[in-house]
């Protein structure tokens, strides 16, 4: 049984990979910085799960004394933790960055960066203490240095997240801390609706490729629990992940499982 933190986890991939998780028999804590978002999803976990597998805590993931309040809340539940993974994500609307607010932009740097920065400076002190654990770090457009037109702060932030993570991986190299990245694949999310669910050519690449959250979800937390590994890449966009989804999106369109 394996104790799991997930930052952002009242919605999407983070809530998603939270009922994966416990259905496998894990206990894990879910958090989000909107405390009525938070409520309803600890209360629908819970139904579903045995009591003292889920509890939740509110964060604000871009302060980190918030964030090391999760860790240290999350601990006072859990005994230790395994996993933690930072989940949470932020998007500005799919336009050139000169057209966003200036709050937009101030959001999606400080949620997607440093709120990954927060997370791991937390968990990594933690887990050095408790003398184990493992940090995820969740990757995504701007991570491999691809340019798409309207998603220069975001991809921009996440390409930070690349190289702050690759630093982490290294400098983890000789504690007793494992660090990996997880790139999810395209998956229907509400942050992806916000993007290139906005354009015409972006709701087709979704309804084609795009994959149910829960799917997505259990695959991923499979591949977590099953690695060991430091400096890990838990990877859906590899060529053989992106050929089966095209192999199988006409039979998902016709039968309506998108």
């Amino acid at each position: 049984m394996q104790n799991i933190v997930i930052t952002g986890s009242s919605s999407g991939i983070g809530f998603g990979l939270a009922g994966a998780f416990l259905s496998r028999g894990c206990r894990v804590v879910v958090s989000s910085h909107n405390t009525a978002n938070l409520d309803g999803v600890f209360a629908e976990l819970s139904k579903h799960h045995p009591a003292g597998s889920c509890f939740a805590h509110s964060c604000d993931v871009t302060v980190l004394s918030e964030v090391q309040a999760l860790w240290d809340s999350s601990l006072k539940d859990l005994g230790k933790i395994d996993i933690w993974i930072n989940n949470a994500g932020a998007a500005h609307a799919m336009q050139p960055f000169w057209k966003l607010e200036a709050d937009e932009i101030r959001k999606t740097v400080d949620v997607n960066l440093m709120g990954t920065i927060y997370g791991s400076y937390a968990a990594m002190r933690g887990m050095i203490a408790q003398g184990a654990g493992h940090i995820y770090n969740l990757e995504g457009q701007g991570a491999d240095g691809s340019v798409i037109a309207g998603m220069g702060v975001f991809g921009t932030a996440k390409a930070g997240v690349h190289y702050f993570s690759k630093s982490l991986i290294a400098e983890a190299r000789e504690t007793a801390v494992n660090v990996s990245t997880i790139v999810p694949g395209i998956v229907r999310t509400s942050l992806q609706e916000k993007t290139a669910g906005t354009t015409g050519q972006g709701r087709i690449f979704l309804a084609m490729l795009g994959e149910d959250v829960r799917a997505a979800a259990e695959d991923l937390a499979g591949r977590i629990l099953a690695n060991t590994s430091h400096g890990a890449c838990i990877n859906r966009m590899s060529p053989p992940d992106m050929i089966g989804k095209v192999v199988s999106a006409p039979l998902r369109f016709l039968f309506g499982q998108q």
